[in-house]
């Protein structure tokens, strides 16, 4: 088996684990916090940062119907949409994570 490169970093059999910290939703709205949170991760040892980004209506119906709604937890009687309209990330951040990336040394 071959390796392969990343920013530089040789991945492969015999190389050090390559790892890739999960921003996800955890932003909470915020440009700021999603910026900490890619800070965090390289202090945390994270080579890499993976972003999810999406809007409601690329991932699921606005629909109010029970089929659409979460059953407990958390989020019980919430829909798919309401959630992911929350959490979702903005395009317009990705300029700026990764700039804050690249400054950190975080791919």
């Amino acid at each position: 088996m071959s390796c392969i490169q990343i920013a530089g970093r040789r991945i492969g059999p015999g190389e050090p684990p390559y790892v890739i910290a999960e921003l996800s939703a955890n932003h909470n709205g915020s440009i700021e916090t999603a910026l900490h949170l890619v800070e965090e991760a390289k202090k945390a040892g994270a080579d890499a940062v993976k972003l999810q980004t999406y809007k409601p209506d690329t991932i699921t119906l606005d629909c109010k119907g029970e089929e659409f709604r979460i059953d407990g937890g958390l989020w019980d009687g919430r829909t798919l949409y309401d959630l992911y309209e929350e959490a979702h990330m903005p395009w317009d951040w990705h300029k700026l994570l990764f700039d804050r990336g690249r400054e950190l040394g975080v791919t």
